[in-house]
């Protein structure tokens, strides 16, 4: 599948951004790896009109002047939104962009129908979950199946130059953001929240704090993945969150033989 390139000139300044698929819009937000289209993203697009922002400073891109918090980008996730989506939609995040996701769904709740977080960063009291001592440990425990890891156009250095640097430019470290914590009760969405069963990076604390605090939030697990569930099990995910965001809450109950087959 192809993923069209794009530009979208906001008032901080110019966002890169790719689409693929047609239906209704669902704003998918990366990880602290940058901006990786996979099977799951092909997946979904063949049901829904994917918007893939590339958050300013990963990938090559960047930063921009006054986008230096999370809460800040989430604002231009929002502009995002009304700029180049022209309507609310659905949002996905995984990993950071999960806490990115969330601080949209906070500040912006008009702009945010379904919310969808997997494994999201941002909620490990005490830095509680795995804490690799190199970033060859942290790959390891990226993925159950590295051999599944879609091709991939950008080079070793800038995907390591997202990870190790890009990230404290928003949260400057925190592993735990109490201020977003206080504010979880506001997110108006439907939120379904995955976790890998192989997940050593996001702690289950992570899941009992979003469970306590979001009011409508529906955890599901993936069997066999780790952090990167896309690439560990992309048609599992694909098919949990393309549930969901087709039916809602609705995806609780078995749509009935016609509509599985």
């Amino acid at each position: 599948m192809s993923f069209e390139r794009h530009t979208a000139n906001l008032s901080k300044g110019e966002v890169t951004y790719f689409t693929a698929g047609e239906g209704a819009p669902v704003v998918y937000l990366h990880g602290r790896g940058g901006l990786l289209k996979s099977k799951a993203h092909e997946i979904l697009a063949e049901k829904f009109k994917l918007y893939l922002p590339v958050a300013p400073g990963f990938d090559g891109t960047e930063f921009l002047d006054g986008i230096d918090s999370m809460p800040a980008l989430a604002a231009l996730t929002a502009e995002f939104i009304d700029t180049i989506v022209e309507e609310p939609c659905d949002v996905v995040g995984h990993s950071l962009g999960g806490w990115h996701a969330c601080w949209v769904a906070v500040n912006h709740p008009d702009k945010v129908e379904l919310l969808v977080l997997a494994a999201p960063a941002g909620f490990r009291p005490n830095g509680a979950g795995a804490n690799p001592s190199s970033y060859e440990e942290l790959l390891k425990i990226m993925t159950v199946y590295p051999e599944k890891q879609p091709d991939d156009d950008r080079s070793a250095e800038m995907i390591r130059h997202n990870r190790e640097k890009v990230p404290h430019h928003y949260h400057k470290g925190m592993p735990l953001d109490e201020d977003l914590v206080a504010r979880l009760g506001d997110i108006q969405s439907s939120t379904l929240l995955v976790h890998g069963t192989e997940e050593t990076l996001i702690p289950l604390e992570t899941c009992r704090i979003l469970k306590e605090k979001v009011p409508r939030i529906y955890l599901n697990y993936i069997y066999d993945a780790s952090h990167n569930i896309e690439v560990d099990q992309p048609e599992r995910f694909a098919a949990l969150v393309g549930d969901f965001l087709a039916r809602g809450e609705a995806f609780l109950v078995n749509p009935g033989d016609e509509a599985a087959a």
